[in-house]
């Protein structure tokens, strides 16, 4: 789901658990199996844990079993002295095999390198899978000071690691890492794999080291004094100019060092109108993002306090271009705002941002063929047309109406959860007009309601890939790919990873003209690149699916990967 503001995760290193399930109800249920029939049935996963150099046992590494489709739910070992692991009683069905251990990359089964997606794992009723090796390749650390003009260390300052992944057909880049700089302005970044980073430090003065919270109660009239912003290294506020790090497996990196100098920044006022009570604009969260930003997530977002009377002040802005958005909760209903805003090397005063009612949207959802849901309840979701802000979402009744409550001006992408694999939403009517791709279009002046088709009739394509010399290709990306006209409708995108055998299953594919591609080497989501989907096209299968196709493909892995490249 796309969120309204960024959050940084707390990352912790998950706790060692004994072998086992994660849930005690799996182990209740095997309980209460007859044990033949558990003999007979259930699976065992066992195999050697070692460091990649010099092949030395690893100890105590955690093993995590993952079913497929739930994350939450799955098995759990640790390594002994010798490296050795068992998963024993395991549920025959599709999983996820990974290896984890402070000091190394964690690594999953079927990786050739720490960028590998990793295959499925898929366990037949009794298989005894023996002598699975993980060779753990040790990770890599970066490390320095962060100081002032005048080289003093500055504490609490944020520092963060970022890589470039691919998000729609973009790059942007994407927190890796994070550490907070100590009394003497160091930090380190560790657990990194191999591969190029872009670091970043974000300080304020007095402030926590996970961004800016400017909740002050007195605005009173301030100096247009220089101030910090985040600095990405090796001294550019621009990210664009940063610089990458390259790492190596189990290289440290101990003195990238920054030196954070005051800029002149900006401040934007104004005030905060809530025409829901009337009243002055108080108690409304206020956020302030960059627009047009190579980041994924801007962790360093701009907020406000905003006074008892509604008027608000942004202080320490760079020049740039932003959105400013404003957001009012209230017995569990949200209400947003938003407006774009130019800062241009002078300060923005009389801004005025009201809050009001969305608009309720009526909706009707209507399935072809019969309905096929998951657990849980059915939803739809308004997502906003960046990631900036979403509209809200709403249970599908079962009669199939629901309703969208409180919803702000603004474009949207509806989108329906709880739906099985194999269903696909065949079209979105907003009013009078087809919105199944370009998205709807909220005005409070306008009434509309919105009618969901959802057809349970999917396609399937399955198969298996092969490598450049006829053998199963495990753990590869198999990637289908909608035709050049329907490119920017990511939602038409399907991919799977192979399992341990090369084979691969896609479901709940919409009617059309595709082209199926899997390489031996490639980024996860890079194929919505046109530019790197260009000196492929012709090495793509074509293929033609209508509702309740299935089809069975033996595509070839486009090889990538050179010869020289390091397999763990």
């Amino acid at each position: 789901m796309k969120l309204f503001f960024a959050m940084v995760l707390l990352i912790s290193s998950p706790k060692a658990r004994p072998a086992g399930s994660f849930r005690l109800n799996a182990q209740e249920a095997a309980r209460n199996v007859p044990a033949e029939k558990v003999k007979k049935e259930t699976c065992t996963v066992s195999g050697t844990v070692v460091a990649l150099a010099g092949g030395q046992p690893i100890k105590a590494a955690v093993v995590r079993l993952k079913k497929a489709d739930d994350e939450n739910q799955g098995y759990t070992a640790l390594s002994d002295a010798g490296g050795h692991f068992q998963l024993k009683d395991v549920e025959a069905g599709r999983y996820r095999l990974e290896v984890s251990r402070v000091g190394f990359v964690t690594q999953q089964f079927g990786q050739r390198t720490p960028d590998d997606p990793g295959a499925l794992l898929t366990l037949s009723p009794g298989e005894n899978l023996t002598d699975r090796l993980f060779r753990l390749i040790p990770s890599a650390v970066i490390a320095g000071k962060i100081m002032d003009e005048d080289g003093q260390p500055l504490p609490s300052v944020m520092v963060m690691a970022m890589r470039d992944v691919y998000n729609e057909g973009k790059r942007k880049l994407s927190s890796e890492a994070y550490a907070s700089t100590n009394d003497l302005g160091e930090y380190r970044l560790f657990g990194l794999r191999p591969g190029h980073y872009f670091v970043s430090a974000h300080y304020v003065p007095g402030g926590p080291g996970f961004g800016p919270q400017n909740n002050f109660k007195d605005l009173g009239e301030t100096k247009n004094d220089p101030g910090y912003v985040t600095t990405y290294y090796p001294g550019s506020t621009d990210v664009a100019k940063a610089t990458p790090i390259g790492l190596k497996a189990g290289e440290e990196l101990p003195s990238m060092d920054m030196l954070l100098r005051r800029v002149s920044l900006f401040k934007v006022r104004g005030r905060v109108y809530n025409t829901v009570t009337h009243h002055s604009g108080s108690e409304v969260y206020l956020n302030l993002t960059p627009r047009n930003t190579r980041l994924l997530w801007s962790f360093t977002n701009t907020n406000a306090y905003v006074q008892k009377d509604g008027t608000f002040e942004f202080r320490d802005v760079l020049s740039g271009s932003y959105t400013l958005l404003a957001y009012w909760f209230d017995e569990g209903k949200s209400y947003t705002t938003r407006q774009p805003i130019e800062v241009n090397n002078a300060d923005i005063d009389g801004l005025a941002l009201t809050i009001a009612p969305g608009v309720t949207i009526e909706g009707r959802l209507v399935w072809e063929g019969n309905p096929s849901v998951e657990e849980g309840d059915l939803k739809v979701l308004a997502m906003g047309e960046t990631n900036e802000y979403w509209g809200g979402d709403a249970r599908v009744l079962a009669n199939g109406t629901f309703n969208l409550k409180d919803i702000s001006d603004g474009t949207y992408h509806l989108e329906v959860t709880g739906i099985s694999p194999d269903c696909y939403v065949k079209s979105v009517r907003y009013g009078m007009s087809d919105v199944t791709h370009e998205g709807f279009t909220v005005r409070r002046n306008v009434d509309a309601t919105l009618e969901v088709i959802v057809s349970s009739k999917g396609a399937r394509l399955k198969g298996s890939v092969s490598d450049a010399d006829g053998l199963p290709a495990a753990g590869v990306w198999v990637v289908l790919v909608p035709e050049e006209s329907r490119r920017t409708d990511f939602r038409l995108y399907k991919s799977k990873t192979t399992d341990q055998h090369g084979n691969f299953e896609l479901r709940g594919i919409a009617p059309g003209t595709y082209e199926l591609f899997s390489w031996d080497q490639v980024e996860s989501h890079a194929w919505e690149d046109p530019e790197f989907l260009k000196p492929f096209e012709e090495k793509g299968e074509k293929i033609t699916l209508q509702d309740g196709d299935q089809k069975i493909l033996s595509p070839t892995a486009i090889r990538t990967r050179t010869p020289e490249s390091p397999e763990p």
